[in-house]
């Protein structure tokens, strides 16, 4: 019964939808809850009766549903909201009673006198705190040989974000999120670095025991940043996330594990008697932050002149979309896009002013609203939930929006006390009427629909708000559209149905024997339409594509568990289990490139042939699985997994692949029996694990490509890549040990972990000599070592009455190597992404070796200019960095006084590189801050005139200025146009003397452009990711309105960049959810969240 107590309490503490956060008021829900659960029934008796009073050791506060059990009978129950029990009579043997609470050390006392006064201390060693690992299994902590974290609902729920990837920042030691674009994009997440050179890095996620899809999907690589997969999850269905590091922790998944495993439980109504309901609302707004700094002293044009006719050319500049024209705000009037009209048609000259917050102004005030209920109840026969969930958002970029809707089912029944009957289903809409602009994901221009790519072109003279009134205004008809126009016309919607559920049956077979069976699927219909305007700039036609894609993957299983205690020392658990897994893609596309007619979106307007393409793939795995553990008094574990795969995508001779692991913990403390108040718990554990992987489909055999039909024949072209029929399995051998420790009445936690893993016989298509008919060819290669350390350090400052300070800090470090690409040494590096700088795989470094044009520099490291005293561009390429952060981590800290808690996060990177794509526009073009040292006498720029091909220096002239913004002095006698914007670059010739020449800072700055090494900075960053200020409303109060729980909490994220040194852009930023990381392509801002979530229970 005490068992059952306990159980419940945990199930109950994690499965509520309130932000328990005050522990007082914890206790008397616990309490509310444990009497219809835990109220033990009474025995016949025929002794006077006695109180109970239990308080607590730390403050004095009562125990609110401490279970109470008379020994050797079955009276009993639980503390009432004072901490009180009156037993009316007790049975006549009672000698002693014991006393339990979650979290509390039991006691068993001695009955003397009619009040027993029992105080409970806090559990030390809290080693029976149960983690969900592998295949679902619930099991002791203290059993495991390898590093897990679990992550509650609170943690997901208080600071949220739409994507709940991000929700994890800063958490979780060894674990990177990386997020890509603005309010509505994707994110990445990596546990203990990319081990696949060219696979997929990222974890297998697990819901509720259905593995599930996190793709994100775009095969075109359009200028839309789609949200990865596991985005349509909702946070507050989630009970617990356990996050399994590495191989080890994920062995009997198999190949699709290799990267680790996020096993996420969802809530259930076990625990709930009585129909329960909760509700939760939350909204927050958002607005955009880490915008680029740029300089408001230049306007748009070149050589610093410009007017405007058409916007094409046919004025002073006026087709060129750079900032290097006239100097603003110093009183001149120059013909612009919005001046009025003269008589004859002609734009008027109006006030050459800046607009220092033209880019700031077109982004928005963003919203998201998110509201749910969800029902529950439960018996001894069944229990189910239920629950729906909406959430709106409204993205910072105009005409941007998406709308998300989750309705979830978990339920079991038990048919017979040997037979139970299950299932659970998550359906969810998503929609999004249209996508942010952004570049694509090849880091190119997207000139149609790119946000901030228009905004690094940005005339700083440039009035929002007149484009705003007018979307056919447009500032420049050479390249670019008006942004509004492109925001709300050229538009990319989204529709997904998606669907995860499963169907289980358990069967209690014999004593410690049970069966499971289970059949599951992951589906979802995915399609996307674009649509560019009749009119658009480099578009005139418009266009309009339509995309499908359909992904299913089915998986039926059976396990059968068998756990036996041999002796009083020994104990067993074991295993078997047998998995079939087949999953099916399917991808259609289909395009109009030019419009018939305006705004007609069919695939029927077309004034030429269509452009379609697809693709299908079907794949089947068997997999046949098993584990053994060893438990040796409760303080020595031994466990041995091993799991064979057969793939269909790999040849008959090799797919068969079967890889083993083996973990061991011993409990220090209690081996050699020196547990105390000082040390409370002490644990050494490893591990070592082999996981294999397969291949991609259809890498076996060579085939011919269709393309469209010419004139009505059909078109085959032959495969440029060469395929291999001998392809073996992947292969990851990875080692981990570590220690664990509670200390000072567990006021100390520690968790440090060391792991080594290799990665070998790596699926590459590497590059081959044209004899071969191929440009690439399919083989095994590679390997690459990750090695690394992790800290999880848990504090307890301060803990009196009413008052508790709580720290939490991870850190983690980890280092990459490319130890080979090809048995024979030839080949030394391997190609991720290039556009603007290479990412390899480079022999001999980190994975994700930033590689690209340097400045050119002589023996003693000086910069080299060229004949006309410009940087020159190195040669040859250059190592520049590697994207993966030296080292990272996180604290939070939660300060709990009475019924208030406010928490806040701080997490950091350190180490690693990125390449600014921003940093290398904006400098073209001069609209950046960055771009001022050097533009005028101001901010150190040297004055000069043109002496045919030379600039010549000359001291502060008296000058003047004409009309339209140029200087002139006399020079020689003679009214000379003269300049200030004169830069001698620090460096040396050829020869190694000084250098001298003067260039133009629009000269300089263009150079850079071409120079990777000048747009490469540190990325860096400490951020104050998250802060929360939540209250418990009083029992007392909330039970007046019929409730039984309510909590209100204020929450912010990304309120604050403490550093950073990358400029004009977020360092956490990347171009995709892909390996190509390391790369800034014109980001969307990132955005500040602040929010009120209201959580109530009925």
């Amino acid at each position: 019964m005490l068992l059952k107590c306990h159980t419940f309490a945990a199930d109950f503490r994690h499965s509520v939808i309130l932000n328990f956060k005050d522990v007082s008021m914890v206790k008397k829900i616990i309490f509310a809850l444990s009497l219809l659960t835990a109220g033990a029934p009474y025995a016949a008796a025929q002794n006077q009766g006695i109180t109970i009073n239990v308080t607590s050791a730390d403050d004095g506060e009562p125990v609110v549903g401490a279970a109470v059990l008379i020994q050797d009978s079955k009276v009993g129950g639980v503390t009432d909201v004072d901490g009180k029990l009156t037993i009316s009579k007790l049975p006549v043997a009672a000698k002693k009673l014991t006393v339990s609470y979650l979290g509390m050390q039991t006691q068993t006392v001695t009955i003397k006198g009619n009040v027993i006064n029992v105080v409970l201390a806090p559990n030390a060693t809290d080693l029976n705190e149960v983690v969900v690992t592998a295949m679902g299994i619930s099991r002791q902590k203290k059993a495991l040989g390898y590093a897990t974290q679990e992550v509650s609902s609170d943690q997901l729920t208080t600071g949220k974000d739409n994507n709940i990837l991000n929700s994890l920042s800063g958490k979780l030691a060894g674990v990177r999120i990386t997020n890509s674009q603005g309010d509505v994009g994707s994110s990445r997440i990596v546990i203990r670095g990319e081990t696949s050179i060219a696979g997929e890095n990222q974890p297998l996620f697990i819901v509720d025991g259905i593995p599930v899809d996190n793709s994100q999907l775009n095969t075109k690589g359009v200028g839309r940043d789609f949200k990865n997969a596991i985005a349509d999850l909702n946070p507050e269905d989630i009970l617990s996330m356990s996050v399994l590091k590495g191989p080890n922790a994920a062995a009997l998944y198999g190949a699709r594990a290799a990267h680790g495993a996020i096993i996420i439980t969802t809530k259930t109504g076990k625990g709930q008697k009585g129909l329960g309901v909760t509700g939760h609302l939350s909204a927050q707004v958002s607005s955009a932050t880490n915008l680029p700094e740029f300089q408001n002293l230049f306007g748009q044009g070149a050589g610093g002149r410009f007017s405007y006719v058409d916007g094409k050319g046919a004025g002073i500049n006026d087709g060129v979309d750079e900032s290097w024209g006239p100097r603003l705000d110093v009183g001149l009037n120059i013909p612009q896009f919005d001046s009025p009209l003269d008589a004859n048609g002609n734009r008027t000259a109006t006030p050459w002013v800046s607009n220092p917050d033209n880019v700031k102004d077109f982004f928005r005030t963003g919203t998201t609203l998110n509201y749910g209920v969800a029902i529950a109840k439960a018996d001894d026969k069944y229990q189910f939930r239920i629950s729906y969930n909406n959430e709106h958002q409204r993205s910072i970029v105009p005409g941007a929006s998406t709308n998300k809707s989750n309705f979830t089912l978990n339920t079991d029944y038990k048919l017979a006390p040997w037979v139970s009957v299950g299932a659970t289903a998550n359906y969810i809409l998503y929609s999004a009427p249209s996508l942010p602009g952004s570049a694509m994901a090849s880091g190119s221009n997207a000139r149609s629909s790119s946000t901030m790519l228009q905004f690094l072109w940005f005339g700083r003279q440039v009035n929002t708000q007149s484009l705003k009134d007018d979307y056919s205004r447009n500032w420049n008809s050479s390249y670019y559209s008006n942004p509004y126009w492109s925001a709300y016309y050229n538009t990319q919607s989204q529709d997904r149905h998606r669907l995860i559920g499963d169907f289980h049956l358990a069967f209690h077979l014999l004593d410690g024997l049970d069966l499971r069976l289970r059949t599951s699927t992951d589906w979802y219909n995915d399609k996307r339409k674009s649509k560019v305007k009749w009119g658009t700039s480099g578009t005139p036609y418009g266009s309009y594509n339509e995309e499908n894609y359909t992904v299913q993957e089915n998986n039926s299983e059976a396990v059968l568990t068998y756990q036996k205690q041999l002796s009083d020392d020994w104990n067993v658990d074991a295993l078997v289990g047998f998995n079939v897994r087949n999953k099916k893609y399917e991808y259609n596309y289909q395009a109009a490139p030019r419009l018939a007619v305006p705004d007609l979106y069919t695939l029927t307007n077309s004034r030429d042939q269509l452009t379609s393409s697809n693709d299908f793939y079907r794949l089947r795995q068997y997999g046949v699985y098993g584990s053994v553990t060893v438990n040796y008094k409760n303080w020595a574990y031994l466990s041995l997994t091993g799991r064979n795969d057969w793939s269909s995508t790999l040849p008959v001779d090799n797919n068969s692949y079967f890889y083993p692991s083996v973990t061991a913990s011993i409990l220090l403390n209690e081996a050699l029996g020196f547990t105390s108040r000082q040390v409370n718990y002490l644990k050494l554990r490893g591990g070592w694990s082999q996981v294999g992987a397969d291949a991609n489909p259809y890498l076996l055999a060579n085939v011919y490509n269709i393309q469209t039909a010419f004139n009505g024949n059909p078109m085959l072209t032959a495969s440029t890549e060469g395929k291999n029929p001998n392809l073996k399995p992947e292969q990851t051998n990875s080692t981990e040990v570590g220690l664990e420790g509670a200390f000072f009445d567990s006021r100390v936690r520690l968790d440090f972990s060391y792991y080594q893993t290799d990665s070998k016989n790596q699926i590459l298509s590497l590059a081959t000599s044209a004899a071969s008919r191929y440009t690439s060819q399919v083989v095994n290669a590679g390997h690459i070592r990750n090695r690394g350390y992790e800290i999880q350090l848990g504090l307890v400052p301060i803990r009196i009455k009413d008052f508790e300070w709580s720290t939490d800090i991870n850190y983690s470090s980890n280092r990459s190597k490319v130890v080979k690409l090809d048995d024979a040494g030839q080949i030394t590096s391997y190609q991720l992404y290039s556009s603007g700088i290479q990412i390899l795989a480079k022999v001999g470094d980190a994975y994700g070796t930033l590689f690209g044009s340097a400045y050119t520099r002589d023996d003693q490291g000086r910069i080299v200019v060229d004949d006309n005293g410009l940087p020159k561009v190195s040669s040859t390429s250059k190592t520049l960095g590697h994207f993966t952060p030296n080292w990272q981590g996180g604290i939070t800290n939660t300060f709990r006084y009475k019924n208030l808690t406010f928490s806040f996060l701080i997490d950091a990177s350190f180490g690693g590189k990125i390449f600014s794509n921003t940093n290398k526009t904006g400098l073209y073009t001069g609209v950046l801050a960055a771009t001022l040292p050097g533009r005028d006498a101001d901010h150190g720029g040297l004055w000069y005139y043109k002496n045919g091909d030379v600039n010549q220096q000359i001291d502060a002239p008296q000058y003047t200025m004409s009309s339209d913004g140029l200087y002139y002095a006399t020079i020689n006698g003679e009214q000379t146009r003269v300049y200030q914007d004169g830069i001698i670059v620090a460096g040396v010739t050829a020869s190694g003397e000084k250098n001298t020449k003067v260039v133009s800072a629009e000269n300089y700055y263009h150079r850079l452009y071409s120079i990777a090494e000048a747009n490469v900075f540190d990325a860096d960053y400490v951020k104050l990711r998250e802060v929360s200020l939540t209250y418990q409303l009083p029992v007392k109060f909330v039970r007046k309105f019929h409730l039984q729980d309510a909590s209100v909490a204020l929450t912010a994220r990304n309120l604050w960049t403490i550093h950073k040194d990358a400029k004009d852009i977020d360092p956490e930023a990347a171009i995709s959810s892909g390996n190509a990381q390391g790369v800034e392509a014109y980001t969307l801002p990132t955005t500040r969240q602040i929010g009120i979530n209201l959580n109530v229970k009925f």
